[in-house]
């Protein structure tokens, strides 16, 4: 081989040029074959690469949706503004030393390296007051234009270190973390607690700004541009939107001269009401770092691929609870983008787009109206107060005590929810400047919206506001004839007195003898609706309930609870809870394992109303609201009318349950002209509400009972003269408030005076 070589290419010098033209060949190979990548495999992306450093882009900011009631009133609104923003290292403190060690290090720099650290210090602080006097003259500038006072301004200033400090040192605890699983040599804090972006930042520290103030903030800042040691360097006007709520605030005049017993007056009175619908509407929130991570901003690549310009960027907010929750991709909007080409001086603009204004099912005024009447601080009404007639025997130390608790007003026809009103509620200006009061308050609970419930409470055992219920399944079952009696003994089980007892054999040693379907509702008997619970069993119950939308979330737009109620499914298993005979038994009287919300308790009976047809409620209107379910339950028509029957019995007769406040005080509870009343009351047993007392941040049964009783309910059904059939539902929950007609009833009563005010009765 290398003799023929030698004989191919005879002299050294050729042999050389050869080899260097190989070298040569697979280095142009190498070459050529890396172009092929860039131009054909990565093409695209050193295409938007160029383009971007050819490019400039600028963001323009969109206008969130507003939200509105059912008449189109405004609710929510968003309007440009601005805010004045300082830089963090003022807030602390930090920017008038740093600014300090400067001054004394220009005026000694050439000893400064043979200075220990304490006399720098020393010489620092010479300089720092005159630092700390314009941080101060920044202060009160930002006083006067706020028209706020220092502690204000303080209280501002704390909230933004107290954030800052909390997000720095979750970023640090990660870097620990991540810092030591990567070094073999031990990390500490000081290793990893470098400055994060919020900590050299600006805040603002106010907001909506108006046309004098900043043009005055903007002169100042202009006016020090070139004065590299002042304070207003460090100052920011930034473009903001201001959230308002034009109808959270609202004067109501209420006539009381429908009111019961001494509440009674000729007189009417102007009620002030603050927080109207807070609870539905929600308010904003800064965005946490889940909010970015689940959408960022991306802007659109010229290549295509996925962008949103709906996504989160620094500074931003997202709504909190309620509608501005619920529907903040709706009303978030897009941003639009401006894009100037610096080779071609040309522009691509596209436009933003503003959220879409969310429509809800609520009559504002209407909700206003009910607030006034559950405000339990207005003792002027004192509805919401403990009354003589609301109980026998009620202590004079407890007589005028604040009351909670929650009502809705659901339309029959369309599921549409009117008004739901949790009592107490809180302002926007409380949950500005005192937000403790509203979230470390376990005894009255004002954060929690009881007419959809939560986690944290708002489920109530229905107690005998579950019977009509009951009675439709078990004549469609056919478990019992449409006109067949059960006879009141006053106790379900002869051989047992004392268990499964009728409260008037309970209260007064009688019973009520045989009573039809219709008479044991206005007579609220215990033992017919035991009797059906112990026929239909308790998986048959459970799935009858189930079927009136119990144990379910409705889907109504807000966040909600399912309430509590056993899995018909699990009949067959015999861990499962609900299915012994004496659950079955308490299932028929709305007790046991059973609870539901206020707007589960006004949907069963819409269901009623409508003849048994399901449809879930809404707090939205369509089509923006969620798919709503829609199932006709098949009942018997003539369940349908003993049913109805025995509401408009126990609402009208003299022996119904709620008819009247009282055994001793016979007044009408109702007294609405010209609409007729189907309503039962119920007095469901509760559990007695803790708060936790030994301070070990956990309720248990250690801690002290603060409340303790049943709860008062009452739902019934209100229609109109010329209507084929009811047109609204009302349901009102009192807490630890005892007999349901004597203290939930005459709300209900005062709300359908309210809605005839508002027009819809």
């Amino acid at each position: 081989m290398r003799q023929f070589l030698r004989h191919l290419v005879p002299s050294m010098f050729h042999r050389r040029l050869m080899l260097l033209a190989v070298v040569m060949v697979f280095g142009v190979s190498a070459l050529v074959a890396r172009l092929s990548v860039l131009t054909l495999a990565h093409a695209d992306e050193l295409r938007v690469r160029a383009e971007q450093a050819l490019s400039q882009r600028k963001v323009i900011p969109t206008l969130r949706g507003r939200i509105r009631d059912r008449y189109g009133r405004v609710l929510a609104q968003s309007r440009a503004s601005y805010q004045v923003a300082v830089r963090y290292p003022v807030l602390t403190g930090a920017w008038a030393h740093r600014q300090a060690r400067y001054a004394a290090w220009r005026q000694n720099r050439n000893e400064w390296a043979e200075f220990s650290e304490p006399t720098r210090e020393e010489l620092a602080k010479r300089y720092e007051p005159e630092y700390l006097k314009q941080a101060a003259a920044l202060k009160q500038t930002l006083c006067e234009l706020g028209h706020i006072d220092h502690p204000e301004l303080d209280r501002r200033i704390d909230t933004v270190k107290s954030r800052v400090q909390r997000v720095a040192g979750s970023v640090w605890v990660r870097r620990l973390q991540r810092e030591s699983e990567k070094s073999e040599k031990p990390v500490t804090y000081a290793d990893v607690s470098k400055p994060i972006g919020e900590q050299l930042s600006a805040h603002a520290m106010l907001d909506d700004v108006d046309d004098e103030g900043l043009l005055l903030i903007q002169r100042l800042i202009a006016d020090n541009r070139d004065q590299r040691n002042s304070v207003w360097r460090q100052v920011e006007v930034k473009p903001s939107k201001v959230r308002e709520y034009p109808l959270e605030s609202m004067t109501i005049e209420v006539d009381r001269s429908t009111l019961p017993g001494h509440l009674k007056s000729n007189k009417p009175i102007e009620a002030h009401v603050e927080g109207v619908g807070m609870h539905i509407v929600g308010w904003m929130r800064s965005i946490y770092r889940e909010d970015v991570e689940e959408r960022p901003f991306r802007l659109p690549a010229s290549a295509g691929g996925p962008y949103d310009l709906g996504g989160y960027l620094p500074g931003d907010q997202a709504g909190r609870n309620g509608i501005e929750s619920s529907m903040e991709d709706q009303l978030r909007g897009n941003r639009g983008v401006v894009t100037e080409y610096l080779d071609t001086k040309t522009q691509k603009r596209l436009e933003p787009s503003a959220g879409n204004d969310v429509v809800l099912t609520i009559d504002i005024r209407l909700q206003a109206r009910i607030q006034a009447l559950m405000d339990a601080s207005d003792k002027r009404i004192g509805l919401m107060q403990t009354q003589p007639w609301h109980a026998k025997d009620i202590p004079a130390s407890k007589m005028g005590q604040s009351l909670n608790g929650a009502a809705v007003v659901l339309d029959v026809a369309t599921g549409q929810v009117l008004a739901a009103v949790s009592a107490p509620g809180f302002s926007m200006k409380q949950m500005r400047d005192d937000p403790a009061s509203i979230y470390k308050d376990d005894f009255n609970k004002p954060y929690l919206y009881r007419p959809v419930g939560s986690a944290m409470g708002g489920v109530y055992q229905p107690g005998s506001t579950l019977k009509p219920i009951a009675l439709a399944s078990a004549i469609t079952d056919r478990m019992i004839g449409a006109h067949e009696p059960i006879l009141c003994t006053g106790h379900l089980d002869a051989d047992a007195p004392n268990r499964f007892r009728c409260w008037i054999y309970k209260h007064f040693n009688r019973t009520h003898g045989p009573l039809g379907g219709d008479e044991a509702i206005a007579r609220s008997c215990n033992i017919f609706f035991y009797t059906l619970g112990r026929k239909l069993g308790g998986a048959r119950m459970s799935w009858w309930y189930d079927q009136f939308g119990l144990g379910q979330k409705a889907q109504c737009g807000l966040d909600e609870s399912a309430g509590e109620l056993p899995n018909w499914q699990d009949a067959d298993n015999p861990n499962a809870r609900g299915f012994s005979r004496s659950e079955s038994i308490l299932l028929g009287i709305g007790q046991g394992p059973v609870r539901w919300t206020p707007l589960q308790a006004a949907n069963a009976y819409a269901t009623l109303a409508r003849g048994g047809h399901y449809m879930s409620p809404t707090f939205v209107m369509e089509p923006q609201s969620r798919p709503r379910v829609s199932r006709d339950l098949k009942l018997n028509p003539k369940a349908i009318e003993i049913v109805m029957k025995g509401l408009k019995d126990a609402a009208n007769e003299r022996h119904g349950t709620a008819h009247h406040l009282s055994l001793l005080n016979r007044e009408d509870i109702f007294n609405v002209p010209d609409v007729t009343v189907y309503g039962k009351s119920g007095t469901a047993t509760a559990v007695p509400q803790r708060v936790d007392s030994d301070g070990d941040g956990r309720i248990s049964t250690k801690d002290k009972i603060v409340r303790s009783g049943d709860h008062a309910w009452f739902v019934g059904m209100v229609r109109k003269p010329r209507s084929p059939r009811p047109d609204y539902v009302i349901a009102v929950v009192i807490e630890y408030a005892g007999s349901g007609g004597a203290v939930a009833g005459p709300i209900a009563n005062q709300i359908m005076h309210a809605m005839r005010a508002e027009g819809h009765l």
